[in-house]
């Protein structure tokens, strides 16, 4: 049974990563292809298509290779061994992923070199300043409910301590035993309720970036375009809002656990999996009906092929990171897939990153001592 396990762990999660690598040049922006950018009229000429397709099938090829040999290697070697293979098998697809990005990414900048699309066209920048005071993301009042989670999950313990085994299962194995226990305390209820509040800090911190991140408008038709970031911004921020909340429930349900309401390998291991089922499903199926920047909603008005939006491509390291001293915009659109990155130029976004990572490594000392 724990073989099944790991196959369903091992479709959910690669499953995600080998549909995202597929489908990532298809949700892009029709003004970038491969971190190049490219004028909205090009978006289907044949060369590109050829690039964009010789992509995705070499993606499917040798992502279901990695995945064939895989399957078969966990029913064929010792379950402790199969996690470790199969995580393997995951990052090797990412970096079967990466290198046929950067040989696309190469193809496309010699191909815009060669067409020279952007001569008689007129280069230009569009901002709208009231784009801010519109209703681009959910209402932060949602997040009133994190707290009510944390609540309940902190009093839940509290109320039903008693009843809380001597000894509780902190992690199991492969083959579903217990391999890490922890004593009956206090402390140890705080463990869930921690890690939910570091989850709310960063869900927040995200419902921000969707909030303040760069305006990209296609100039060749600003009103489309406008429409569609903002309904792109707006779907994310619901998602976040809510996705996150199912991650707070899911330690809602450790909690439980370690009361001794949910026993059992198969329960505390199938649940976990089937919330994180729903949150990658919605994901992807949010990413192929909006689009990057909100490209696949259709408005259908009518734009000029005359007008491009600035090239930039040079502020586009590897068509990935944007390291553009120039802007002090903190976040921007991605070119490649789905979501936001930041402008690496920016001394204030290593800043934040420097403090997620010391809440990471706190939350990492604390939820150790804590489960001891």
């Amino acid at each position: 049974m724990n073989r099944l396990i790991i196959v369903i762990y091992y479709l959910v999660v690669y499953g995600s990563i080998f549909l995202i690598s597929v489908l990532t040049p298809y949700i892009t922006r029709k003004t970038e292809s491969f971190g190049v950018s490219i004028p909205t009229d090009k978006y289907h000429d044949k060369d590109i298509l050829l690039i964009r397709n010789k992509y995705r099938n070499s993606v499917v090829l040798f992502g279901g290779i990695i995945a064939i040999i895989a399957l078969v290697s966990i029913f064929t070697i010792p379950s402790k061994y199969a996690i470790f293979f199969i995580t393997a098998a995951m990052l090797i697809q990412m970096g079967v992923m990466s290198i046929f990005y950067l040989k696309s990414h190469k193809k496309m900048k010699k191909l815009k070199n060669e067409k020279q699309w952007s001569k008689d066209r007129i280069e230009t920048v569009v901002i709208d300043t009231e784009f801010r005071n519109k209703k681009v993301v959910v209402s932060p009042v949602w997040f009133a409910l994190y707290l009510v989670v944390i609540g309940i999950t902190l009093g839940f313990g509290m109320l039903y301590y008693d009843q809380m085994p001597d000894r509780i299962p902190m992690q199991y194995a492969m083959d579903g035993t217990v391999s890490r226990w922890a004593d009956k305390s206090y402390r140890i209820l705080l463990f869930a309720p921690l890690v939910q509040t570091f989850l709310t800090t960063v869900m927040v911190f995200v419902y921000w970036v969707i909030r303040k991140a760069k305006q990209q408008i296609d100039p060749s038709n600003t009103k489309e375009s406008l429409q569609q970031n903002r309904v792109f911004r707006y779907r994310w921020s619901a998602f976040i809002v809510f996705g996150g909340l199912l991650l707070l429930g899911l330690f809602t349900i450790m909690q439980a656990s370690f009361i001794g309401f949910i026993k059992g390998y198969m329960m505390t291991t199938g649940i976990p999996l089937a919330f994180t089922f729903i949150i990658i499903v919605v994901a992807i199926i949010l990413s192929i009906t909006t689009g990057q920047g909100g490209s696949r909603i259709r408005i259908h008005q009518k734009g000029s092929d005359k007008i491009i939006s600035r090239d930039d491509d040079k502020y586009w390291k590897l068509g990935i990171f944007y390291y553009n001293p120039e802007d002090p915009a903190l976040f921007v659109e991605k070119r490649f897939g789905v979501g936001w990155t930041s402008n690496f130029a920016r001394p204030m976004t290593w800043v934040i990153f420097l403090i997620l990572i010391v809440l990471i490594v706190l939350l990492t000392i604390g939820t150790t001592y804590l489960a001891k």
